[in-house]
Protein backbone atom coordinates (compact mmCIF):
# COMPACT_ATOMS: atom_id res chain seq x y z
CA UNK A 1 0.00 0.00 0.00
CA UNK A 2 1.28 3.43 -0.90
CA UNK A 3 0.81 6.41 1.34
CA UNK A 4 -0.87 9.40 -0.29
CA UNK A 5 1.40 12.23 -1.29
CA UNK A 6 1.71 14.93 1.34
CA UNK A 7 0.24 18.19 0.11
CA UNK A 8 1.77 21.46 1.18
CA UNK A 9 -0.53 24.41 1.64
CA UNK A 10 0.61 27.87 0.73
CA UNK A 11 -1.48 29.33 3.54
CA UNK A 12 0.44 27.53 6.28
CA UNK A 13 -0.80 25.31 9.06
CA UNK A 14 -4.21 26.93 9.43
CA UNK A 15 -5.00 26.46 5.74
CA UNK A 16 -3.97 22.81 6.04
CA UNK A 17 -6.07 22.45 9.20
CA UNK A 18 -9.24 23.90 7.60
CA UNK A 19 -8.66 21.85 4.45
CA UNK A 20 -8.52 18.68 6.55
CA UNK A 21 -11.70 19.66 8.41
CA UNK A 22 -13.57 20.30 5.15
CA UNK A 23 -12.39 17.00 3.71
CA UNK A 24 -13.40 14.99 6.80
CA UNK A 25 -16.76 16.75 7.10
CA UNK A 26 -17.77 16.03 3.52
CA UNK A 27 -16.38 12.50 3.61
CA UNK A 28 -18.27 11.59 6.80
CA UNK A 29 -21.34 13.55 5.69
CA UNK A 30 -21.73 11.32 2.66
CA UNK A 31 -21.80 8.24 4.86
CA UNK A 32 -24.33 9.88 7.16
CA UNK A 33 -26.65 10.51 4.23
CA UNK A 34 -26.26 6.92 3.02
CA UNK A 35 -26.95 5.61 6.54
CA UNK A 36 -30.05 7.75 6.82
CA UNK A 37 -31.23 6.47 3.43
CA UNK A 38 -30.71 2.84 4.48
CA UNK A 39 -32.57 3.44 7.76
CA UNK A 40 -35.47 5.11 5.95
CA UNK A 41 -35.61 2.36 3.36
CA UNK A 42 -35.64 -0.42 5.97
CA UNK A 43 -38.34 1.28 8.02
CA UNK A 44 -40.46 2.04 4.95
CA UNK A 45 -40.22 -1.14 2.91
CA UNK A 46 -40.18 -3.81 5.62
CA UNK A 47 -43.53 -4.06 7.43
CA UNK A 48 -43.29 -3.86 11.20
CA UNK A 49 -45.36 -7.04 11.47
CA UNK A 50 -42.46 -8.93 9.85
CA UNK A 51 -39.92 -7.56 12.30
CA UNK A 52 -41.99 -7.93 15.48
CA UNK A 53 -41.45 -11.71 15.92
CA UNK A 54 -37.69 -11.28 15.44
CA UNK A 55 -37.47 -8.26 17.71
CA UNK A 56 -39.45 -9.92 20.52
CA UNK A 57 -37.22 -13.01 20.61
CA UNK A 58 -33.93 -12.14 22.35
CA UNK A 59 -31.72 -14.61 20.46
CA UNK A 60 -33.34 -14.22 17.04
CA UNK A 61 -33.21 -10.43 17.34
CA UNK A 62 -29.48 -10.47 18.01
CA UNK A 63 -28.83 -12.92 15.16
CA UNK A 64 -31.04 -10.98 12.73
CA UNK A 65 -29.29 -7.67 13.37
CA UNK A 66 -25.87 -9.32 13.21
CA UNK A 67 -26.77 -10.78 9.80
CA UNK A 68 -28.11 -7.39 8.70
CA UNK A 69 -24.81 -5.82 9.75
CA UNK A 70 -22.93 -8.19 7.45
CA UNK A 71 -25.11 -7.09 4.53
CA UNK A 72 -25.32 -3.31 5.03
CA UNK A 73 -22.32 -2.26 7.11
CA UNK A 74 -20.42 0.66 5.61
CA UNK A 75 -19.00 2.71 8.43
CA UNK A 76 -19.81 3.51 12.04
CA UNK A 77 -21.60 6.76 11.17
CA UNK A 78 -24.02 5.05 8.78
CA UNK A 79 -24.42 2.03 11.04
CA UNK A 80 -25.45 4.26 13.95
CA UNK A 81 -28.33 5.70 11.91
CA UNK A 82 -29.55 2.24 10.98
CA UNK A 83 -29.26 0.86 14.54
CA UNK A 84 -31.03 3.87 16.07
CA UNK A 85 -33.93 3.49 13.64
CA UNK A 86 -34.60 -0.12 14.62
CA UNK A 87 -36.43 0.84 17.80
CA UNK A 88 -38.32 -2.45 18.18
CA UNK A 89 -35.08 -4.41 18.76
CA UNK A 90 -33.35 -4.77 22.12
CA UNK A 91 -30.24 -2.79 23.02
CA UNK A 92 -28.23 -6.03 22.88
CA UNK A 93 -29.38 -6.67 19.30
CA UNK A 94 -28.42 -3.11 18.34
CA UNK A 95 -25.05 -3.60 20.03
CA UNK A 96 -24.52 -6.77 17.99
CA UNK A 97 -25.29 -4.79 14.84
CA UNK A 98 -22.78 -2.09 15.77
CA UNK A 99 -20.05 -4.58 16.75
CA UNK A 100 -20.36 -7.19 13.99
CA UNK A 101 -20.54 -4.73 11.07
CA UNK A 102 -17.03 -3.28 11.36
CA UNK A 103 -15.47 -6.73 11.77
CA UNK A 104 -17.15 -8.70 9.00
CA UNK A 105 -19.25 -7.52 6.10
CA UNK A 106 -19.62 -8.34 2.42
CA UNK A 107 -17.00 -5.81 1.34
CA UNK A 108 -14.41 -7.03 3.86
CA UNK A 109 -15.02 -10.67 2.94
CA UNK A 110 -14.41 -9.85 -0.72
CA UNK A 111 -11.24 -7.94 0.18
CA UNK A 112 -9.98 -10.82 2.32
CA UNK A 113 -10.66 -13.30 -0.47
CA UNK A 114 -8.86 -11.13 -3.01
CA UNK A 115 -5.87 -10.48 -0.75
CA UNK A 116 -5.41 -13.75 1.13
CA UNK A 117 -7.34 -16.24 -0.97
CA UNK A 118 -10.83 -17.68 -0.90
CA UNK A 119 -9.93 -20.45 1.55
CA UNK A 120 -8.76 -17.93 4.12
CA UNK A 121 -11.89 -15.80 3.74
CA UNK A 122 -14.17 -18.83 4.08
CA UNK A 123 -12.55 -19.71 7.42
CA UNK A 124 -11.86 -16.19 8.70
CA UNK A 125 -15.25 -14.52 8.16
CA UNK A 126 -17.31 -17.03 10.21
CA UNK A 127 -14.71 -17.05 13.00
CA UNK A 128 -14.73 -13.26 13.23
CA UNK A 129 -18.54 -13.19 13.01
CA UNK A 130 -18.82 -15.65 15.91
CA UNK A 131 -16.26 -13.79 18.03
CA UNK A 132 -17.87 -10.38 17.46
CA UNK A 133 -21.35 -11.76 18.02
CA UNK A 134 -20.26 -13.53 21.20
CA UNK A 135 -18.56 -10.41 22.55
CA UNK A 136 -21.62 -8.27 21.82
CA UNK A 137 -24.04 -10.79 23.33
CA UNK A 138 -21.92 -11.24 26.45
CA UNK A 139 -21.53 -7.49 26.91
CA UNK A 140 -25.26 -6.98 26.34
CA UNK A 141 -26.14 -9.71 28.83
CA UNK A 142 -23.84 -8.29 31.51
CA UNK A 143 -24.37 -4.56 31.05
CA UNK A 144 -27.79 -4.20 29.52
Amino acid sequence: LRLPAHRHHDGGRWAAFWSAIRHDFFHAGGYLVIGAAIAATLNTLIPEAWLAPLAEHPVLGVLALAALAVLVSMCSEADAFVAASLTQFSPTAKLAFMVVGPFVDVKLAAMHAATFGRGFAVRFAPAVFAAALGAAALTGAVLL
